[in-house]
């Protein structure tokens, strides 16, 4: 396994750990936000190519769409860990920078929106694993099924647990049912992690002009 495939699968499995927040305690929750920054920074080093790309070529509707999120989505994560230390109570509380009340409800929607974008952003580059899969046909029509369900499951969940209210900002407080276990709720984002995955897999697939009726 290269180190920018272990990198971003580090990066993916840690995404339904950080928004369990209060679920998996303040402390844990800036440990793994610092280690999410520190594979942020890897992820970019490792694709530093993207960087000198820009501008050059010509821009499809695929590159188009694909470069867009990935601009968002670079904006997000340098203002994530930003309003993150911000709200520091553990680990950063040396720094002394203030703005904890400012910065709670930015941390709290660009988390939403950072989850949402990174997860496009990953099915948006899920175009060789896709194709190792749907060589044995058997096999892509399992896991099709298998995805289609999960995806499915994890739109009842955006609706349900609000993300909107909190991408919107209309949500200033994040509200954890604290008799509710902790893997079921890591599991419901994983359902939306997998929802937006395929949804970007799908728009790339789509804005390339190809099928979209299997994986």
């Amino acid at each position: 396994m290269s180190k920018r495939t272990t990198v971003d699968i580090l990066m993916i499995l840690l995404m339904p750990l950080l928004m369990a927040y209060s679920l998996i305690g303040e402390t844990f929750h800036e440990i793994a936000g610092t280690a999410m920054l520190v594979l942020f920074i890897m992820h970019h080093l490792l694709n530093r190519a993207f960087f000198r790309a820009i501008g050059k070529g010509r821009y499809t509707v695929r590159r188009t769409l694909r470069e867009a999120v990935n601009v968002f989505l670079l904006v997000f994560m340098i203002l994530q860990p930003l309003t993150g230390i911000m709200m520091s109570r553990h680990l950063y509380t040396f720094l002394h920078i203030g703005g904890a009340a400012q910065a709670r409800q930015i941390h709290l929607c660009l988390a939403y929106w950072g989850f949402v974008m990174m997860s496009l952003h990953a099915g948006m580059h899920m175009g060789p694993l896709a194709n190792k899969i749907k060589a044995n046909s058997s096999r892509a029509k399992l896991v099709a099924g298998i995805l289609a369900v999960i995806a499915v499951y994890g739109a009842y969940v955006f609706f349900s647990r609000g993300f909107a209210d909190y991408m919107l900002m209309l949500q200033q407080f994040a509200f954890y049912d604290f008799d509710e276990p902790a893997l079921r709720f890591i599991l419901d984002y994983v359902a939306v992690l997998v929802l937006f995955i395929m949804l970007g897999w799908l728009t790339q697939r789509s804005s390339s002009g190809k099928k979209t009726n299997c994986i």
